[in-house]
């Protein structure tokens, strides 16, 4: 169906004409277009659109619409016209717009009338007009109506034949025109054109064309009246003149000829009497004598090749009398056309159907014409095809099938003549004889049946062409002949044979191949391969190829010459295989007799298991051999049959898994190893097994050109003779092992090594004796017999000889039995192998320079480290010569040049010194700085591979991989030494060797140092175990080493570092205590920084190096904040200037961030910095250093304040009076009153500091904290500082509670022995200074703060109640804050909400004290309704709730009691924070502490006080929540603990009141065992809580018996009268609660383990009353045999009151 263009509605006057993809808007009228049924107007302007040309003129917009431009579609509304886009230059290919079918008459009309109107309309648009009429017409000829028909013809008729010339495409328009209406309208069309078709006038071009096209449009409708046209056509042949009507009457013949043939064939559907044959040949019989006789020779191409074709059709309408007449000249003539100007496929056509005509009318001319057909055939299919011209393709088809018939009218004289062709020394005259001869054969004439023999016998000169293209044609020869039966000939196995050798076609990789330009006809190897791959699949798939293939196709499988086509082999093979399994195993066994050429069991097994070593290699061989193994089973062996149906499948599935690039190559060959050892030991013969060795070692010899087969090999007969006891067989194989081998490929030499170790597995004395008699033999001198032939076999190189000695030594070592080789490793392998590696001059021992001999050494010396290592008596065997090899080994590391990289001796010697390193004794510290040394400094030295620019992109990927190789070994040797000594000491150790590499002004030499301590890190965080560990101590210097290299020059040297300084940190969070991979925000945000590091802007990474300092002054421990510093201060003098700018940054930082835990170290820094200043090269460093200092010692106003708080204490009147008047101006009283506290919160604030730092030199020596302490007394004496109080009131009273509390922390440490170094030193100056009194001076300070702040009230209060006595006291101190809270919160109210601000942080603070002191003041607070301001309140319960989170017990148990406190002092505020606080005091149920006794007891009662001010509706959605946390307390063995958890249990019930909640009651049940138990326990308070507990849950349980037993007397006396109790609750169990029985003796059988020995009594109690009272019925449908047995089991309890219980309980039950 042609396109259609749709219309859519685009809004009044727009109308979009949309095809597919593309749309065009028209712009009519809004009264011309409708959206439901487009209107003539609208039809009119569609036609119009597709006349329209390219607009003359532009468009100037329609009225109304002032400088409007129109789309190049638009319609303009001016001048009524379109203007057709670009898209639509060409309007032949505009197409109509689709209408409703009932208006396609419109449309015509439309047309039809807008042509009569526009005479003079453009050709191109009138052509438009008239295409799209052909478009309707065809497609809706059954709704057109005779007088709208009549109309178009007669106008399509008129614009046919109009006079103009040059018109050819609008004539054409309306010739096809008038073809689609007579596909209807056939009498209508004939009379018109027949009135045109005039005697004795020829008639015009387009007119015969319109009858020709009509007669084939229409065969039925105008064959009929084609006798009376021929009549009138005929006459006129003689009268034209002009080629083109030769051409137009030549066509018409040859498409009358077409139709009136169809039309015989299809005569049945003919609605008329039928006309004959006979009724045509006259009158074709004389166009034939025109167009052959007489115009045929006509010179025009173009009308001899129709001529030609017309001939091909009207032969067979010919008169049958005429044809023996005609045909000799026809056939001479056409055949002579192939010499002239004519197209070759026409005239082949016309052959075939000339030979088709003589075959009808059984002519016997063509037999006479053979000489002259097959030869011209014959070069015809010979020509090569063009492949871009089909017409190529066609003759050639055209030619077979002349070759098909010609078969069939003499196959003699075919059959002989391709058959002498196929000699011929032209290669397209043999492909073109071979393609004939195929196509001959596939058509299985059955006359070829007796030619069968003849053509297999003449194929066979064919298979020794060695032309690729002959070849291709030969196999697709052998393909249709196995189809057709000729391969069961005799002679047809070798045209097999020569499928299989095409399959071994190893496609060409010689130079040049891959870059010359691709020829189409050219045929590769690999195609060829291809091509008989198929073909030979194809053969094996026919069942009479069977007897061909089988077992013919086996002697192709040993020969390593088709190794390439084995897997085609092998596949073929199995398919067969399988087929004959499934019919009998008798049909797969091979008679040797009858077929002397089969290859034998042992050499099939020895070659498909050699080749399934590389299994997806050459087609996946390896995978198809397997297969084949399994068919051939039987023949191998009867006994490995079963054993291998049942091994094989799994090796095939294991390949069937993986794919090449993935498979585990080690682990494959070790389960091929193992499949051969279960047939070995499966099958018993000793004879078979020594005979496949043979066979084996025989089969070697073939693979000198598969290395890796040969290999494998090697190591197959390795474990073959570790399956033979025959010593002599033993002794040969090895020697010819030895002696086949290529000493100069490296996998044959590790593939032998590895069989000989395989074989020492069993035979350790006898492969070592074989290997020594090698060793001693003096291959060196020319001697006579066996050692000379011995040298002439091992290719004169003796290098290579000892280095495959050697490693044949290193894997005996390896694979010997572990009894044995700790005795013979030093002196029967080691001495051999350094003995093999030196070579004597003049009789001394000379280190050999070979790099064989080296690389062999080292991995010998690796694989006896690997096999002692290994050795479960490795700890009673001392290596003595360990150091001796180690020593070895740093001298071949040494000697390597470290200008570069070129060999694997570095890299195999610093892996085996890592082997080594692990055996016992382990390396002292000398010896181990020594190896550590010599390895970093070969492998940081050598230059990176960037300044070595090949052009051999292998060789430089192959040197990448060393280099990465070599890197990686040293990292291993690393980690073997710190695994060695997993601690922070063991890591320095290492890390005092690498530091120095990583200031190296070398980029590669700081890059691979820096890489290999990430790896070192990495590595200790993985295997870092925190048990029984103390501090990392040296964190600081690590972190200060790797800090500069953040903002190294070279990028993956700063992404290395920040992730060395993000595993430094996760270390510490490990030290800390936290589990494996538990996440750290802080520093998981080096993450993020790290992204930043590729932006080299200074700014960007001076703000780097701000965030770093941060991450590491949040997360570094206080006292490593001093190495950190001294390691950051030698990064000052780096190399390179941003990384000595970054160091100034981070310190800055972290002295802003910490500068006051660095006061004992503050002349130390000094002194360090004032020594370092020469050496710092940039003054942009020297300044920032100076800045430094200013924030260490300037954090407050500089010079005066400093004075005064170093001079001598207590202070003189002058100092005094100093410190007063700062007190005068507010602004300066308020900073230096903030400075002092901040010195004094600082204090606070920060880690102890360390001893040993000189102090100032101030003459009394004491802390300056005890300074400003002074200065703060003085200044708030003075009665002007009253403002500045009250602008700093929240901070002073803060900062001194805060201080008060220091002072009575280190008053209780002192007491207990404790106290940190500066710290203590405070205390005992306390106590030894006679005139400092600082608890007098600290009490004074608060006393007249109070005051100053208009506070007065609170220090009254505290002096009537003795509140600053308690604040005195270390065991009251607590109590003196809450008295203090308590009088701030009713006189002091207005300070609070500041104060409560400037407190909270103080949760979050490092020192416990602080912390307590803070809970506790929060805490009373929220037990004041004074100090309930919304604000307050919010901001206090926050605190405490995350005061929940901290480490200290004492902070969190202050913290629970704290919030229940709310329910006291704000009662009204409890259901607004009730999520909250419920969470907290069910999480205080769960907290695992040292003081996890109060916290619980603390936080259930708290949960009791939150309870009783909240509703069920804020209750009941958490109450299984609550209950599920509570409920494990029932079992605790604080007695206290279980009668609070009862205690609380009971108060829940009210939330189940009324309608009972469903999960409460199954809560309810679930607990009635354990409330029933411990009614009965040694706890009278738990008693009384159980009683209090069952009388309130009692009426929850849905029936009367509970809740009347549970409110009787015998509850009250339940822990007296227990067993009347359990009794008669048993029975209303029993009887009230049938289907609870299981639970709760489930439930009961629960406690038979308690920790309580009177509740497991009691349990056993319960569970024997239970039973007791089930019904007989019941009993014996339901009692768990589990209860009975655990009641029984009860009797062995340790504790007697249990067995007696146990005892009473079964005397209950004679049926226990």
């Amino acid at each position: 169906m042609a396109s259609q263009w749709a219309v859519l509605a685009g809004g009044p006057g727009n109308v979009v004409l949309r095809e597919g993809a593309r749309s065009l808007s028209l712009w009519c009228e809004p009264t011309q277009f409708s959206t439901k049924t487009p209107s003539p107007s609208a039809i009119s302007t569609s036609v119009h659109f597709l006349a329209a040309g390219s607009h003359p003129l532009p468009c100037l917009g329609a009225p109304g619409r002032k400088g409007a431009t129109r789309r190049p579609c638009d319609l303009c509304p001016l001048c009524g016209s379109f203007q057709l886009g670009q898209e639509f230059a060409n309007p032949t290919r505009v197409l109509m717009p689709s209408f409703p079918k009932d208006d396609n008459r419109q449309v015509l009309g439309a047309c039809f009338d807008f042509l009569l109107k526009h005479s003079q309309l453009v050709q191109g648009h009138r052509t438009a007009i008239l295409q799209c009429m052909e478009r309707v017409v065809r497609d809706n000829i059954g709704q057109l109506g005779l007088p709208l028909a009549k109309k178009i013809i007669n106008l399509a008729s008129e614009e046919m034949i109009k006079s103009s010339e040059t018109a050819v495409g609008w004539k054409e328009a309306a010739s096809n025109l008038l073809v689609a209406l007579g596909s209807r309208f056939t009498e209508e069309i004939l009379e018109d054109i027949l009135q045109k078709l005039q005697p004795g006038v020829v008639p015009q071009f387009f007119v015969v064309q319109t009858l020709a096209n009509l007669a084939v449009a229409n065969v039925h409708g105008i064959v009929p009246y084609l006798t009376t046209t021929l009549q009138t056509m005929l006459p006129m042949f003689h009268m034209v003149k002009q080629d083109n009507m030769k051409l137009a009457f030549t066509s018409a013949m040859a498409l009358f000829s077409k139709s009136i043939l169809e039309y015989l064939v299809t005569a049945d559907q003919a609605s008329r009497p039928v006309l004959s044959r006979e009724t045509f040949a006259p009158d074709i019989y004389t166009a034939y004598k025109v167009l052959f006789g007489t115009w045929l020779r006509n010179k025009d191409v173009k009308l001899r090749s129709a001529i030609v074709v017309a001939l091909g059709h009207m032969v067979h309408l010919l008169p049958p009398e005429r044809m023996d007449e005609e045909l000799p000249r026809l056939l001479v003539g056409i055949m002579g056309l192939y010499k002239k100007r004519c197209e070759p496929c026409h005239v082949t056509q016309c052959l075939r159907n000339i030979l088709e005509a003589a075959i009808e009318v059984t002519s016997h001319v063509p037999e006479t014409q053979m000489d002259s057909l097959l030869p011209q055939l014959h070069h015809q299919a010979c020509m090569p095809v063009d492949g871009q011209d089909p017409l190529s393709a066609r003759n050639q088809q055209e030619v077979l099938q002349c070759f098909t018939i010609l078969s069939h009218v003499s196959i003699d004289a075919v059959v002989k003549f391709l058959l002498q062709k196929l000699s011929s020394n032209n290669e397209k005259v043999r492909v073109g004889t071979l393609m004939v001869l195929n196509h001959v054969v596939s058509s299985g004439y059955k006359a070829l049946e007796s030619k069968k023999a003849l053509i297999v016998s003449g194929m066979k000169q064919s298979l020794q062409d060695s032309d690729n293209k002959v070849k291709k044609v030969t196999a697709q020869v052998i393909s249709s002949m196995g189809e057709h039966g000729y391969l069961q000939l005799e002679g047809g196995a070798i045209l097999v044979d020569f499928l299989v050798q095409q399959c071994a076609l190893i496609p060409d990789e010689g130079l040049g191949h891959h870059h010359r330009a691709p020829d189409a006809d050219e045929v590769r190897d690999e195609d060829l391969c291809e091509l008989c791959e198929g073909i030979l699949g194809f053969l094996v798939s026919l069942d009479r190829m069977e007897d061909v293939l089988w077992p013919f196709l086996l002697e192709f499988v040993t020969p390593v010459q088709y190794t390439h086509a084995l897997a085609v082999v092998c596949r073929c093979l199995e398919q067969v295989g399988n087929r004959k399994r499934r019919q009998s195993l008798q049909y797969v066994l091979l008679n040797y007799n009858e077929r002397l050429g089969l290859p034998k069991p042992h050499t099939l097994l020895a070659r498909l298991l050699a080749v399934s070593a590389l299994p997806y290699a050459g087609q996946g061989r390896g995978l198809a051999a397997l297969s084949l193994l399994q068919v051939l089973s039987p023949n191998v062996h009867a006994e490995v049959v079963k054993l291998w149906d049942e091994e094989l499948p799994q090796l095939i599935q294991f390949l069937a898994e993986h794919r090449e690039e993935t498979l585990p190559q080690k682990l494959w060959e070790d389960k091929l190893f193992f499949f051969l050892s279960r047939t070995l030991e499966t099958i018993t013969d000793e004879k078979w097994t020594w005979e496949l060795s043979e066979e084996m070692t025989r089969h070697i010899h073939n693979y000198h050109s598969y290395p890796r087969e040969k290999a494998f090999l090697y190591k197959c007969v390795g474990i073959v003779l570790g399956q033979t006891s025959n010593k002599d067989v033993i002794n040969n194989e090895l020697q010819e092992m030895l002696l086949s081998v290529q000493h100069n490929e490296a996998l044959e030499r590790e593939g032998l090594a590895t069989g000989i170790g395989f074989c020492a597995m069993t035979h350790l004395d006898d492969t070592l004796a074989k290997l020594d008699d090698f060793v001693k033999m003096d291959i060196v001198k020319k001697t006579a017999s066996f050692f000379n032939i011995l040298k002439e076999k091992l290719d004169g190189d003796m290098e290579r000889v000892k280095s495959t000695l050697i490693l044949c030594y290193g894997y005996v070592a390896l694979y010997a039995p572990e009894g044995l080789i700790l005795q013979r490793v030093e002196m029967h392998i080691l001495d051999h192998i350094l003995s093999l590696s030196n070579t004597k001059v003049l009789g001394i021992k000379v280190e050999t320079k070979d790099l064989m001999i080296k690389l062999t050494l080292i991995k010998a010396v690796t694989l006896i480290a690997k096999a002692v290592y290994a050795n479960r008596g490795k700890h009673l065997f001392k290596f003595s010569r360990r150091e001796e090899v180690l020593s070895h080994m740093q001298d071949l590391i040494t000697s390597e040049s470290k200008a570069h990289l070129k060999s694997r001796v570095r890299q195999a010697a610093i892996n085996a010194c890592t082997h080594l390193i692990r055996l016992e004794p382990r390396l002292n510290e000398v010896e181990s700085s020594d190896l550590i040394r010599t390895c970093l400094e070969a492998v940081f030295s050598f230059p990176p591979l960037d300044g070595d620019k090949r052009k051999d992109t292998r060789k430089l990927k192959e040197r990448e991989v060393l280099h990465t190789e070599t890197v990686a070994a040293l990292h291993e040797l690393l980690k073997e030494f710190l695994s060695q000594n997993l601690t922070s000491e063991g890591l320095e150790f290492i890390f005092k060797h690498v530091q120095e590499w990583m200031v190296s002004t070398k980029d590669h030499e700081r890059e691979r140092a820096v890489e290999a301590m990430l790896a070192l890190l990495a590595f200790y965080r993985d295997r870092f175990k925190s048990v029984n560990v103390s501090t990392f101590h040296n964190l600081g210097v690590l972190v200060g080493r790797f800090v500069p290299r953040c903002a190294d020059p070279v990028l993956a040297i700063r992404y290395m570092a920040m992730d060395a300084l993000y595993n430094l940190l996760y270390i510490q969070v490990r030290y800390e205590g936290c589990v494996v991979n538990q996440p750290d925000n802080l520093v998981d945000h080096l993450g993020d920084i790290k992204e930043q590091l590729q932006n080299p802007d200074s700014h960007v990474l001076f703000q780097i190096c701000y965030d770093i300092a941060k991450v590491i002054s949040n997360k570094l421990p206080h006292d490593q904040l001093h190495p950190l510093l001294f390691a950051l201060f030698e990064g000052l003098s780096d190399y390179h200037a941003t990384c000595s700018s970054a160091t100034s940054v981070v310190m800055n930082t972290l002295v802003r961030r910490h500068g006051a835990s660095l006061k004992d170290h503050i002349p130390e820094i000094l002194g360090h910095l004032q020594v370092g200043m020469p050496t710092i090269a940039l003054e942009q460093v020297r300044f920032s250093v100076i800045h430094f200092i200013s924030i260490l010692t300037s954090q407050c106003l500089p010079g005066v304040l400093s004075y005064l708080l170093f001079r001598p204490l207590p202070y003189d009147k002058y100092t005094s009076a100093i410190w007063q008047s700062l007190a005068r101006e507010v602004q300066l009283a308020t900073t230096t009153m903030d400075y002092l506290l901040g010195k004094i919160n600082d204090y606070l604030s920060h880690e102890d500091r360390r001893e040993g730092v000189a102090k100032r030199p101030p003459s009394t020596g004491t802390s300056e904290t005890v300074a400003v302490i002074y200065a703060l007394n003085e200044m708030v004496s003075n009665p002007e500082s009253t403002e500045a109080v009250v602008n700093l009131y929240p901070k002073l009273l803060g900062t001194l509670l805060l201080y008060l509390s220091f002072i009575v922390n280190e008053r209780m440490s002192e007491l207990q022995g404790k106290g940190v170094s500066k710290k203590k030193r405070l205390s005992l100056q306390l106590q030894n200074t006679p005139n400092l009194n600082i608890w007098d001076s600290s009490l004074e300070a608060l006393k007249l703060m109070l005051s100053r702040g208009k506070t007065e009230e609170v220090a009254a209060a505290m002096e009537d109640e003795g509140g600053w006595e308690l604040l005195r006291s270390p065991e009251d101190h607590q109590r003196g804050v809450a008295m203090l809270a308590r009088a701030s919160a009713k006189h002091g109210a207005a300070y609070l909400p500041d104060t409560v601000r400037f407190l909270a942080p103080i949760l979050h603070n490092l020192h416990e004290h602080q912390r307590v002191a803070v809970a506790t003041f929060f805490g009373e607070l929220l037990a004041s309704p004074s100090a309930q301001e919304p604000a307050v309140t919010e901001l206090l319960v926050g605190s405490l709730l995350r005061g929940l989170d901290d480490v200290s017990p004492t902070v969190h148990w202050l913290s629970i009691r704290g919030l229940g406190n709310l329910a006291a002092g704000c009662p009204q505020r409890v259901p607004r924070y009730a999520e909250r606080l419920l969470a907290a005091m069910v999480g205080g149920l769960d907290e695992k502490t040292e003081l996890n006794h109060l916290i619980v007891l603390e936080a259930m009662a708290g949960l009791g006080k939150v309870l009783a001010r909240l509703d069920s509706a804020q209750v009941r959605p958490i109450l299984p929540g609550i209950i599920s946390t509570v409920q494990p307390f029932f079992e605790n063995e604080s007695d206290q603990l279980r009668a609070a958890a009862f205690a609380v249990f009971g108060s829940l019930a009210r939330f189940g009141e009324g309608q009972p909640e469903p999960a409460f009651l199954e809560h309810v049940h679930a607990s009635l065992v354990s409330l029933v138990l411990h009614l009965n326990d040694s706890s009278g308070e738990v008693v009384r809580a159980c009683k209090a507990v069952l009388q309130v849950v009692g009426p929850h349980l849905c029936s009367q018996g509970p809740g009347s037993l549970f409110r009787g007397e015998l509850l009250e006396q339940a822990n007296v009268r227990y067993w009347e109790f359990i009794a008669e609750l048993s029975k209303v169990i029993v009887g009230e609660f049938p289907d609870k029985i299981g639970l709760y003796l489930n439930a009961s059988m629960s406690f038979f383990k308690s920790m309580l020995p009177e509740v497991r009594g009691n349990a056993v109690v319960l569970a024997g009353f239970i039973l007791q009272n089930l019904p007989r019925e019941y009993v014996e449908a339901s009692t768990d045999d589990n209860v009975c047995v655990a009641i029984i089991m009860m009797l062995h309890d340790v504790s007697p009151c249990v067995r007696v219980k146990a005892a009473r309980v079964l005397g209950l039950h004679r049926g226990f």
